[in-house]
């Protein structure tokens, strides 16, 4: 039983909760630090990452280890959060979603390999693997089941709303919805759950053994799986897998189960030997082929680098291959050296991979390995070297996924194209979305074989270069594509209706309208009980009604809202 200092603990947990509340307020309200990334980042960085390292590593006799540590790993990741912060502007000129998310998820995967050498470190015990992975899974099991803990308290506390607001007493149900309530009262719970669970390490460690049953059944079935595609692929060959689009995908999923269930199944390989001696070693015969699977799953990222270039997710994608062909290869090498002992490696390989994944996640959130601007840097040499045409450059990618390099680099283009190119400028002020990982083809065929309704019509030659970047793919292009020319807001300007058809009915829906002297697009919002093969038809021959909304907008102050019925 841990010696835990409930207490601060609880304290930790509400201070957490006020610092979250005063961050949301900051950004619902956009008021500072919201509207400046370079504090915002860092901020949010610390109220999360903090707070949790703490209560996951604290006990009544490492205070002042944990606590230095945890400043320096801090310190660590303010930097990298500052410089994400920088990536962000200039702020509101392009979409930071995809930027948030990646930092968000490789600083979680970060936090949780630091936190295992962190908690070593703070105890004074000497660095095993065994040490390691006793520490991964029960901060892996606290911390789901805190926050299993919390979900079910909040689902206590509308319950208890709910049932006061039924007899006209609607105080609970107002309080439990108010943020400045459940930010640090969540929080609180969650503190509480980590209590809780880290004082029963006897529970976590009986469900973690429960675990390590499950996947000692299954382990062979994955590695069998892995052996019988090894042996299919000679006789279907290479251009099945490919075919798919999603072969290596699929591939590097299958190392990653192969390879976790044997971290699983086998820990340090230091306890006797999980399976029989001749189940053992067909297990890590199994095992031999991970290398194989690594060299296909490299074959295919490096044809598709080939083809297109860099760009964020192949930049991902081989980071995760580095990792996986790494503890693949470190096993198979332990295997051909010890044979039947080659679990007594394990460890060393497990605990220096460690190591790694923890270098990596914070090398890419660096200007050291910027995944953005190296994929920036990979598809405009494409245009410079003759590859593909400043038009066919993915305009819409760079805006939405490469941040701050993508939004300069498109300001340069738009000032050294100027007014000579309008239509190049029209592509990159409002680019449409291209195909990830599919060549541009040639739009002749699109407008080859589109159909024009109410009858044929010339389309405006700015709206038709942006019309013909969706043409370009291939996916998309085809006979059932139909353009509607409309005056849907009696102006006498007309709009455009961009319709196709696929196997589950309507696949394109694109609108067109003119803004001054510049064409925007958006979406349609379709709704219909035909079958899919029928609505084909009905787009082409179905009586064309422009019909009055059945509810007005309604504008309040400048706020307008919508009746969507």
């Amino acid at each position: 039983m841990q010696k835990l200092p409930k207490l601060p603990m609880l304290l930790i947990s509400l201070v957490q909760g006020l610092f979250l509340y005063g961050l949301y307020h900051a950004f619902d309200t956009h008021t500072w630090p919201s509207e400046s990334p370079l504090w915002s980042y860092p901020l949010w960085t610390i109220a999360l990452a903090v707070p949790l390292l703490l209560l996951l590593s604290i006990d009544r006799d490492n205070y002042k280890s944990v606590l230095q540590h945890v400043g320096l790993f801090a310190a660590v990741l303010v930097l990298l959060a500052i410089y994400t912060g920088y990536q962000a502007q200039p702020i509101g000129k392009f979409p930071i979603s995809n930027l948030s998310l990646v930092f968000a998820l490789a600083m979680i995967l970060a936090c949780f390999k630091a936190l295992m050498y962190l908690q070593q470190r703070a105890s004074g015990v000497a660095l095993t693997y065994q040490v390691l992975f006793t520490n991964s899974w029960r901060n892996f099991l606290v911390g789901a089941l805190s926050g299993l803990f919390v979900l079910v308290f909040w689902l206590i506390l509308t319950l208890w709303g709910q049932l006061f607001k039924v007899i006209d007493i609607d105080f609970f149900w107002t309080l439990f919805r108010d943020d400045w309530f459940l930010y640090p009262v969540l929080s609180v719970a969650f503190g509480t759950g980590v209590i809780i669970f880290r004082d029963l390490t006897n529970v976590i460690d009986n469900i973690t053994r429960l675990f390590h049953w499950l996947f000692k059944l299954l382990l062979p079935l994955v590695l069998g799986i892995a052996v019988i595609f090894i042996a299919a692929l000679p006789v279907v060959g290479l251009d099945v897998l490919w075919s798919t689009g999603r072969g290596t995908a699929l591939l590097l999923g299958l190392l990653a189960i192969a390879l976790f269930f044997t971290n699983a199944v086998y820990q340090d390989g230091r306890e006797e030997g999980p399976y029989p001696l001749l189940v053992h070693r067909l297990i890590y015969g199994g095992l031999c082929v991970l290398p194989v699977i690594s060299a296909l799953s490299f074959y295919g990222l490096a044809l598709r680098l080939i083809q297109y270039g860099w760009t964020i997710e192949r930049c991902w994608a081989f980071v995760v291959w580095l990792i996986f062909t790494l503890f693949a290869v470190g096993y198979v090498v332990g295997i051909f050296r010890r044979r039947d002992e080659w679990t007594r490696g394990l460890a060393q390989v497990n605990t220096a991979m460690g190591i790694v994944v923890l270098v990596l996640m914070l090398l890419v959130n660096s200007p050291l390995l910027d995944f953005r601007k190296i994929s920036l840097a990979s598809q405009l040499d494409r245009v410079e070297s003759g590859e593909i045409e400043l038009r066919e450059f993915d305009f819409w990618y760079a805006r939405n996924h490469l941040a701050r390099p993508g939004y300069l680099a498109m300001e340069k283009i738009k000032d050294d194209v100027g007014d000579n190119d309008p239509e190049l400028l029209q592509l990159v002020t409002s680019p449409a979305r291209h195909a990830r990982g599919v060549p541009m083809g040639d739009s002749s065929k699109f407008w080859k074989d589109l159909e024009y309704r109410p009858a044929a019509f010339d389309v405006p030659e700015n709206l038709r270069t942006i019309i013909g970047q969706l043409g370009r793919q291939p996916h998309q292009a085809g006979v059932d594509a139909i353009l509607f020319q409309l005056d849907l807001d009696d102006d006498g300007q007309n709009e455009y209706l961009l319709l196709a058809t696929g196997q589950y009915g309507i696949s394109i829906s694109q609108f067109y309208y003119l803004d001054g002297e510049r064409w925007r697009s958006s979406y349609l919002q379709s709704a219909s009980t035909s079958r899919s093969e029928d609505v084909l038809e009905q787009l082409r021959n179905g009586e064309i009604k422009l019909l009055e909304p059945r509810f007005k907008d309604v504008d309040i102050g400048g706020i307008r809202l919508k009746p969507v019925p």
